[in-house]
C-alpha cells in the first residue's frame, strides 16, 4: 500500500509540473472594428477579424505611456500580442494604439 502512495504521489508531482496547453503569443495588427468591456474585435491587415478578450491584466500603450482600456475607440490602428491557444483563442497581454502617421 506504501509503494502505490508513493507512486500516486511522483505521478501527481509530474502532472501537477506539466503545462495544462501550449499556449503561444500570437501578434494582430490592424484596425480596431468593436469594442466592449470584454473583448475587442480587430479587422487585421491580412483580412480577418479577430476577436481577443480583454482582461484587467492587458496593458494599453499609446504614445510611449501606458494609458486605460476605455482610450481605445473603433477605428484605431492597433498592434497587439494575444496569447492563447490559435487565432480563434486569444486574451490580449498588449495592446498599442498607434499614432495617426502610422495608421
Amino acid at each position: 500500500m506504501r509503494k502505490f502512495l508513493a507512486s500516486l504521489v511522483v505521478a501527481s508531482a509530474v502532472l501537477t509540473a506539466m503545462p495544462a496547453a501550449a499556449h503561444e503569443e500570437y501578434p494582430v495588427a490592424g484596425k480596431i472594428t468593436a469594442v466592449t468591456a470584454k473583448t475587442i474585435q480587430i479587422k487585421a491587415k491580412e483580412g480577418d477579424t479577430v476577436t481577443l478578450d480583454i482582461d484587467n491584466s492587458t496593458r494599453v500603450m499609446q504614445g510611449g505611456k501606458r494609458v486605460t482600456l476605455k482610450e481605445i475607440k473603433v477605428g484605431q490602428s492597433v498592434d497587439v500580442v494575444g496569447f492563447g491557444d490559435g487565432m480563434n483563442d486569444l486574451t490580449a497581454l498588449d495592446i498599442t494604439i498607434l499614432a495617426d502617421k502610422a495608421r
